[in-house]
Formats: structure tokens, sequence, C-alpha cells
């Protein structure tokens, strides 16, 4: 498959490398309209001149491809899709989906009235935790969850002037959507509410909020908290996948740094505390983002998280900013 990659940025040359590992996928153009990552891909051997184009209409122009692989930041994501739809081109793009609900609701539909392919890279969702939770709490290990705790510490994103530090609530739309993502994916169910908290901590560099307390209420009577600080200095627990606890009538299941536990410490049973082995997930040495978009357009289907999907996780995102602008809890359905 020809893919034109849009974005040479840092997050872009991360994306070029994948691709340039994966034995079904040929980049034959870049698109980059900054003169300073045009010329450091060229330097660093990323892509030869002659295939970095200014705009990416001028790349459809040149040349055939199959797929566009978006790696711009998310205000602009809506423009590139669009171009990208009008061509008859798939699409994979970098999350989150935008950083305007109605936006991407448009950009959603776009794509399904193209009829083609349409993936956002919830990288997360494809590792051992998720998919071996998912897969336990399906098969009713600990049974019915009732409530779900997700704490995250980093010392996220601290590039002077990009995008990540100078946009507001961007912790919360960067970072939560991935474990807003997983929360759907594990539990197999959608939020109906969120009520958020968010606020600065004094010496945090991000000109929005960067800490954070959301409160999601799921239409089967589960409760899932979130709570995050993108800005301490001290100890990072888990990296940015979290810690989080699974609360169930039989026991829970816990998310301890890379390893999965499974405990039951009820006095009237027998107490449990085991280790569970994490399943394995895609194949050695390649993307598994990548091989799922390459394996649904190879197979005529939408991939797992097309943006169809994405779109409910992006509610949860756009629902927990307008609960913390005005103060209340704020039902998913008002979007």
């Amino acid at each position: 498959m020809k893919a034109i990659l849009v974005g040479l940025g840092g997050r872009g040359r991360y994306w070029l490398g994948q691709c340039q590992k994966h034995p079904g996928v040929d980049v034959v153009a870049g698109v980059e309209p900054s003169a300073q990552n045009r010329e450091r891909a060229v330097a660093e051997g990323a892509l030869p001149e002659r295939s970095i184009y200014r705009d990416l209409g001028q790349a459809l122009n040149a040349l055939q491809a199959d797929f566009v692989l978006d790696v711009t930041p998310p205000a602009v994501h809506q423009e590139i899709a669009v171009q990208t739809f009008a061509a008859g081109l798939h699409l994979l793009g970098e999350k989150p989906l935008s950083d305007d609900y109605q936006a991407a609701r448009r950009i959603v539909e776009a794509g399904t009235q193209a009829g083609v392919a349409h993936m956002i890279t919830q990288n997360y969702r494809f590792n051992g935790l998720p998919r071996t939770t998912r897969r336990l709490l399906t098969a009713d290990l600990i049974g019915p969850v009732g409530q779900l705790d997700v704490s995250l510490y980093v010392n996220w994103a601290d590039s002077p002037g990009s995008h990540y530090v100078t946009e507001p609530y961007m912790f919360l739309t960067d970072m939560g959507i991935h474990h807003f993502d997983m929360m759907r994916y594990t539990l197999g169910q959608d939020p109906i509410s969120a009520h958020a908290l968010t606020w600065n901590l004094p010496w945090g560099w991000h000109r929005g909020d960067a800490a954070q307390i959301i409160l999601f209420r799921f239409a089967n009577g589960a409760i899932a908290t979130h709570r995050g600080i993108g800005c301490t200095v001290g100890h990072v627990p888990a990296g940015h996948n979290g810690e989080w606890r699974y609360e169930g009538p039989r026991g829970t299941l816990t998310w301890e740094g890379l390893a999965l536990y499974h405990t039951h410490s009820h006095r009237a049973d027998p107490q449990i505390r085991r280790q569970i082995p994490l399943d394995q997930t895609g194949a050695e040495g390649q993307n598994p983002v990548l091989s799922e978009f390459v394996a649904a357009v190879a197979e005529g289907r939408q991939p797992e998280c097309n943006a169809a999907d994405n779109l409910k996780s992006m509610a949860m995102v756009f629902a927990a900013v307008k609960s913390a602008r005005e103060g209340r809890e704020v039902s998913i359905a008002e979007l």
C-alpha cells in the first residue's frame, strides 16, 4: 500500500519509521509546511527532497497513493480528512480525531460518505494489559464491574511552544483520550455522563489545565474515575499507562506497572493474589495499529478504532471539558 505521510515533525518521523518497518507499506511522499522540518527530514535521510511537498494537494496531484497518514495538530485534521476523502483515499489519523467535537462529527460523516477506511491511532488499547483485561472481564472473572479507578501521574509534554503546552485542556484531550478509549474497550460499555474538575499546579508549565479528576457514569450503573497530574516532577509509578483498578463482586483486576493481577481477599472465601500472563498482541516487530489498518483495507472492512467508534471516546473528552468549564455533570447526549 502506498502512503502519503502528512507531518514530518517528531511524531511524523516516528510514524515514518513504523511504516518503513512494515512490509506492506511504502511511503511515497511526505507533506510538511515547515521549512525547518523539511530540511531536518532530508538531513536525517528520512525522505528524499523530491518526495516532500509543502501541502497535501500538491502530493495528491503529483502521484498515486492508497492512503494518507495524518500526523498533524488536531486543529488541522478536518482539512486533511476532507482532501483525503475527496481523492478517494483511506485515512489513518493520529489521535485525537479533532480538537472540536462538531468538527470530529463532520470528519466521521465525510469518511462514511466516501466509503473509505478511516482509523484513529488509539495505540494503547492494542497492548497486552487492555487486551487481556477485556478477555477476562468478558469471561466474567470478577463479575460485573461496579467501579473502575484510573490514576495517571506523568511529567508530560514539556516542549516550549508546542500545541500540547499552549492549548487549553490538552492533558485531558491528548492523554485522556487514550484512557477513556481503554475504559470503553475493556468494559464493553459507553458512558452516559461526565463530571470533571480541572486545574493547574503552581509550578505547571502548561497554559491549559494539566490536573484533573473526572467521574463517568455508565448506563449499566458502573462508575469510572480518572485522576491525573500532567506536570509531576516526582515519581511516575506506571508511565503513561497509569494505574488501573477494576472492582467486581468476585475480586479486583489491577494494573501494577506493566503487570496484571487478580486479587480476591474477602474473609469468607479463599484468598487469591496472582499475576496473570498477558496475551500476545500482533506480529513481532510490527506496529499493531498500522497492521490492523492495512489488514482492514485489504479485507474491505472498517478497522478497530475506526473513526465512528472513536467518536464515542471523543464524546467522553468533550463532555469532560464542558463539565470542567461549566462546573456541573454533563450528559453525553448534550453534545
